[in-house]
């Protein structure tokens, strides 16, 4: 501090109190001015007595007035240490002779460099102090005192005092530097913190020195304090913004470089050492080690050429590329730079950053890859995309697009004029209407429309779009697909035919179900009655009455095998007609359908033919009697007159197993091709329905069938006017040992004449039917028969007379039969009974339902009087068998057929 006021080009005396007597030190600006003037040290220590005495009194500092030499002093006084420092700056006479003009102006030239060094000593935040080690109290001048956020004190301020503003850190600095000051005689500087009055801290460099007594006894500290809060918060600010900046490079993975070019001097931050797979905290590698060691031998080029690209550009701008790496550990990496270069204080910088960009660019290889193929895969599934500009109204298509409509990707057609060209003709919406109407309704959409191609074929697309929206929510473009859905069309289509078909055909079996009830009933009277009339010994009909119920009952027969015919064609469309799987005598077949269509040969003229083998095949012996059947009398009915007919049964093989062929042959008017291609459709008699010919044209499609359902074979030869060759091959079976099973009848029959008398309930509401039975029942003495005409009646009568058997008509006035069925087998009583379905109601479906809901059996009418006895033996030759003799008839019996 001393040095600063000694050293000062202006006038400066320091004072202070040494016990009783006042001490001065004058700078030597000041004894040179008072030398000039005769001043000795007598007027000096008459001017220090006089500046202690005032400053001690509290006069005002600055406003002091003294004289030296004879001339008037104005006085900046400053508090230092035990005393003070006065700046002396003589006043100007009001009036000045010319002789002192020299004089004055050197005045003026002190005062003037009096005043700025203090407004220096302001401006520099500088603090001038002293410390009086024997009152530990510190004086300040006025900036001191500003700085320390302290009132000016006369007496100082005691040193304890303003250590206490020192932040806790830094205390033991502070004292550390004033031992050092007080232990030698160089200048000692410290950086401290000092609480304000606010809380704040103020950042102060305080440079201090010892002075000393005559003896060199330390007698105070004297110094300086420079405010540098404001340097060491810009200094902390841009500390902690570079700190920021490394950890931002540093999570981004971003690595800062320069070059110096002309040296090849590189600098790295740590992040371009990860970046490169090396150890941070050693020497960069040199541009020519990274060119030939670093970089990719394929992009070397490419990195040298940017080089020589970026020394061109220069300060004017940079340049951004990527390239490729290999580390140490031979690993590739895809690096991103940006380079620029200029000038800096005459040397070639260059400067960058760089990332590391080797996932996202393979994310861009996947992308692409997943984009050619999501391309491939659009186009191998026949999808095409498009996409809009609602501003410009232009259209982006891919090819598939074009192929949807018939057209080649080539033709030159733009979107639109391909759009119009496809629109089928019924299509009435305008296309732009539609798509002004997606555009305002703002959201997704799909539809299905038809487009027609140029060769006039029309095809279904389905279209599903998305609406793409600009920053400010605006529809900027649209973009959906287009596929083919003509085949989902045709399906769709096919399904609601085959519903249709499905509902045509339900609707006919209803109507054929309905019809055969019809007609069976009044059939069943009609045979029926015939049947008695023909059996009744009682009353023998002459030969005239015999023909006459024959030629009824024949009709009654041919009616029927119309009837059962169109329920046979029914069953089979519908997979529901029951066949058996028996071994059955071809020869027996032949012979029954030889005994029912020799009359009819008779009759037309035609000779029958008849050889072969016989064998046994395994099938349904009542179907394969139709197969034979209709084949014959096709044969018959369709020969010229006077023509032939062969049937010969023979041995064969079918698909490389033994079978039996039937072939039947006429000399007929025979079929061309057409006639052939449609021979076995139902209800179409190619022809002869314009003929007076009887016929349905059902015959041979149920042959078909049949033949199928026997898992056999049918084939058919044919020419106009040479006749027709039918032949049907059925796996072959087993002959059964017929001895047993004559014995077995034999044994039936015997047991059914020995037989108890067997209890039978008839519930049925038609009394001719009712009359039938009762007819057929009298020639069978051992069974008893009890009639119901309702469902109600009939339930009554079975609980009170618990009947063996129980026939049932399906259609009764109050409840059905099925009704009837549960009714009864609610009933404990009747426990084990034989409940029979007795019904005109023949159609398969209705036969399946009766035996799901527990009958035993069904039979239909019209009623088959040898099959009706025959089941009414066996009814009652199970009765007394030895399970069912071994029950009371008034206790539940086992099930029994």
């Amino acid at each position: 501090m001393d040095q600063l006021w000694l050293s000062a080009p202006a006038l400066a005396i320091r004072v202070w109190r040494d016990d009783a007597k006042i001490g001065w030190r004058a700078n030597s600006t000041a004894l040179d001015w008072a030398a000039s003037r005769g001043v000795g040290t007598a007027q000096w220590q008459a001017l220090a007595d006089e500046l202690a005495a005032r400053c001690e009194a509290g006069a005002e500092r600055g406003a002091l007035g003294v004289q030296l030499g004879g001339e008037a002093l104005r006085c900046t006084v400053v508090p230092m240490g035990a005393g003070w420092l006065v700046w002396l700056v003589p006043r100007l006479p009001a009036a000045t002779p010319p002789q002192d003009n020299a004089v004055l102006e050197r005045m003026r030239a002190q005062e003037e460099r009096s005043s700025k060094l203090t407004r220096a000593v302001n401006l520099a935040s500088v603090s001038v102090w002293h410390i009086d080690l024997a009152t530990r109290r510190i004086q300040y001048n006025e900036q001191g005192y500003r700085m320390a956020g302290m009132a000016p004190q006369p007496e100082g301020v005691p040193l304890d005092a303003v250590r206490a503003t020192i932040h806790p850190d830094d205390v033991a600095a502070v004292v550390r530097a004033a031992d050092e000051a007080m232990a030698g005689n160089g200048v000692i500087d410290v950086e401290a913190r000092y609480r304000q009055p606010d809380g704040s801290y103020r950042h102060l460099l305080t440079r201090r020195v010892a002075e000393r007594d005559a003896e060199g006894r330390v007698v105070a500290l004297a110094g300086i304090s420079i405010d540098q809060t404001q340097q060491i918060a810009e200094r902390e600010r841009a500390r902690a913004l570079a700190r920021r900046i490394e950890l931002i490079t540093q999570a981004a993975g971003v690595g800062v470089w320069s070059i110096d070019v002309d040296a090849d001097i590189v600098e790295w931050n740590d992040q371009m050492f990860r970046i490169y797979g090396l150890p941070p905290g050693r020497d960069a590698p040199t541009m020519r080690h990274l060119m030939t060691q670093v970089v990719h031998v394929d992009d070397r080029g490419l990195v040298a050429s940017q080089r020589t690209l970026a020394s061109k550009v220069g300060h004017r701008g940079g340049l951004q590329f990527e390239f490729r790496i290999v580390r140490p550990d031979a690993s590739e990496r895809w690096l991103s730079t940006w380079w620029r270069r200029e000038m800096s204080d005459g040397r070639v910088m260059a400067y960058g950053v760089t990332l590391d960009v080797t996932e996202r660019r393979n994310a861009e290889v996947q992308l692409r890859d997943a984009n050619e193929r999501a391309v491939l895969a659009a186009e191998s599934a026949g999808i095409g995309t498009w996409e809009r500009d609602v501003r410009t109204g232009a259209s982006v298509w891919n090819a598939q697009m074009y192929r949807l409509r018939g057209l080649a990707p080539e033709s030159g057609l733009t979107p639109e004029q391909a759009r119009l060209a496809a629109i089928h003709p019924d299509d009435t919406e305008d296309p732009e209407e539609r798509f002004a109407h997606i555009v305002a309704k703002g959201v997704g959409f799909e539809r299905e429309f038809r487009v027609v191609w140029p060769d006039g074929s029309v095809r279904w697309l389905a279209a599903r779009g998305i609406v793409q929206r600009d920053a400010l929510g605006q529809v900027e473009r649209v973009r959906g697909v287009n596929w083919d859905i003509t085949e989902r069309k045709r399906a769709e289509q096919a399904l609601r035919d085959k519903s249709s078909a499905e509902q045509a055909s339900r609707a006919k079996s209803e109507f054929l179900s309905r019809m055969s009830h019809e007609l069976r009933t009044p059939l069943n009277a009609v045979l029926g009655f015939a049947q008695l009339l023909q059996r009744d010994p009682d009353d023998r009909l002459n030969a005239r009455q015999a023909e006459r119920v024959d030629r009824i009952h024949s009709a009654g027969l041919h009616l029927m095998a119309l009837i059962d015919d169109v329920l046979d064609l029914a069953s089979i469309e519908s997979d529901s007609l029951p066949l058996a799987r028996e071994a059955v005598s071809v020869q027996a077949a032949v012979d029954d359908v030889l005994q029912w269509c020799a009359p009819q040969a008779q009759r037309e003229g035609i000779t029958l033919h008849v050889a072969g083998t016989p064998g046994w095949v395994r099938t349904d012996p009542r179907r394969l009697r139709q197969i034979l059947a209709n084949l014959l009398s096709n044969a018959i009915k369709y020969n010229r007159p006077q023509g032939q007919v062969w049937l010969d049964v023979q041995g064969c093989t079918l698909r490389g197993d033994a079978s039996w062929q039937v072939r039947v042959r006429d000399s007929g008017r025979g079929l061309n091709a057409e006639q052939r291609a449609h021979l076995f459709e139902p209800f179409n008699r190619l022809g002869a329905e314009r003929e007076d010919i009887p016929g349905t044209g059902i015959g041979l499609a149920i042959v078909h069938h049949l033949v199928q359902l026997m898992q056999g074979e049918i084939e058919v030869d044919s020419e106009p006017q040479q006749g027709s060759e039918f032949r049907v091959r059925l796996p072959s079976a087993p002959a059964p040992n017929l001895a047993d099973a004559g014995e077995r009848d034999a044994a039936q029959a015997a047991a059914a004449a020995s037989a108890d008398a067997l209890s039978v309930l008839y519930i049925e509401d038609n009394p001719v039917n009712v009359m039938l039975v009762e007819e057929l029942v009298a020639m069978r003495p051992n069974v008893r028969l009890l009639t119901a005409a309702d469902g109600a009646s009939g339930v009554a009568l079975a609980r009170a007379e618990l009947p063996d058997v129980l026939l049932i008509d399906m259609q009764l006035p109050d409840f059905d039969g099925l009704e009837v069925l549960r009714r009864l087998k609610a009933e404990p009583s009747l426990s084990g009974r034989t409940f029979i379905a007795l019904s005109a109601s023949a159609m398969p479906d209705e036969v399946r339902s009766a035996r799901a809901a527990g009958f035993s059996d069904y039979w239909t009418k019209p009623i088959d009087f040898a099959q009706f006895l025959a089941g009414l033996d066996a009814l009652a030759a199970a009765l007394n068998s030895p399970q069912g003799a071994s029950r009371s008839r008034t206790q539940p019996a086992p099930a029994r057929r």
